[in-house]
């Protein structure tokens, strides 16, 4: 599913006949299309030592707003809207909300209100990004909680249902070398259900010892510009690898979903690489045919998402 501004040539401002530049206007209107359109992906996302209680949940995630217009701030409220029709239980922002304080000064009001209007009923969850902090975190996380938003930094929260419980977590940005995995663990024991939230995926290194059941992440925007079979055209600055651009891939023993954000920031524009709001759907990792640590080659997950990445995962990997 999609959602998009209702956009056309007429729109594009008005060239002369002379201008080199009048011949690229269909490229540009198609960079404009793929750039504001919203895709809406789901998917079974695998949690290792997910209590049966929280078995089927539906839970989104949005990342990398970059709100540094009024594009970008229609775009956002367009992707809250496409949350609320899922009627999730619990949502997810994992980071980049604005590129720096000249335009978080401006908007983040404006985010906060929109942010307010997210209805799950267990709760919503956010951590921060590397631009965050040049942003002034402090000031993001004081308007967010105004709007109900649990911030996380290197910090837990026990969400209990019917009994049982899962840990969500929040590791503080990598990049900004903020981040400290132990102590966003600290009171959780190794066969606690975790569900991490970290918006660099090269987080991955630094958290495996402590075991978590998912990990959900932000920051590459899908790479941007993408073409089929090879994917993002983008130089890959992952340690743990260009996979891990977007979609569902598994990193040894527990699988990384990551969101392609709202944002194209920092090159405005977006090939084959529309921007994301993901609809997960919990299910146990052992039910999906894997139990300690091991693969199955029958084990399969559902993933519906243009992303070439989560389409090759579409079985868990051999």
């Amino acid at each position: 599913m999609s959602d998009s501004y209702e956009l056309n040539p007429g729109d594009l401002p008005r060239l002369s006949e002379g201008e080199p530049w009048n011949r690229l206007r269909p490229l540009h209107w198609g960079w404009l299309r793929v750039t504001d359109q919203i895709e809406v992906t789901s998917v079974d996302l695998p949690v290792r030592g997910l209590p049966l209680e929280f078995d089927g949940l539906v839970v989104c995630q949005v990342s990398d707003f970059h709100v540094d217009s009024e594009a970008d701030l229609q775009r956002l409220q367009k992707a809250l809207r496409k949350i609320n029709d899922q009627s999730p239980d619990l949502v997810f922002l994992t980071g980049d909300y604005f590129s720096g304080p000249k335009s978080m000064g401006r908007y983040i009001g404006a985010v906060r209100q929109a942010l307010a209007e997210l209805n799950p009923t267990l709760g919503v969850f956010a951590i921060a990004g590397n631009h965050d902090h040049s942003s002034s975190f402090w000031t993001i996380a004081r308007e967010f909680s105004r709007s109900d938003v649990c911030v996380l930094a290197n910090e837990n929260y026990s969400l209990e249902l019917q009994g049982s419980r899962v840990f969500i977590v929040g590791v503080d940005d990598l990049w900004s070398r903020r981040a400290q995995p132990s102590r966003a663990f600290q009171g959780i024991e190794p066969d606690d259900c975790t569900i991490l939230l970290a918006h660099n995926p090269d987080t991955a290194p630094y958290v495996h010892h402590l075991k978590p059941g998912v990990m959900l992440s932000g920051h590459t925007h899908g790479g941007l510009l993408r073409i089929p079979v090879y994917g993002s055209l983008v130089r890959s600055y992952l340690q743990i690898g260009r996979k891990f651009y977007c979609g569902l891939n598994r990193y040894k023993d527990f699988y990384i979903y990551t969101n392609r954000g709202l944002a194209a920031f920092p090159l405005s524009f977006r090939i084959n690489c529309p921007p994301e709001v993901s609809v997960f759907k919990l299910t146990s990792l052992d039910g999906c045919g894997i139990e300690n640590g091991l693969r199955s080659a029958d084990a399969s997950v559902r993933v519906d998402s243009g992303c070439p990445s989560a389409r090759a995962t579409n079985r868990w990997p051999r």
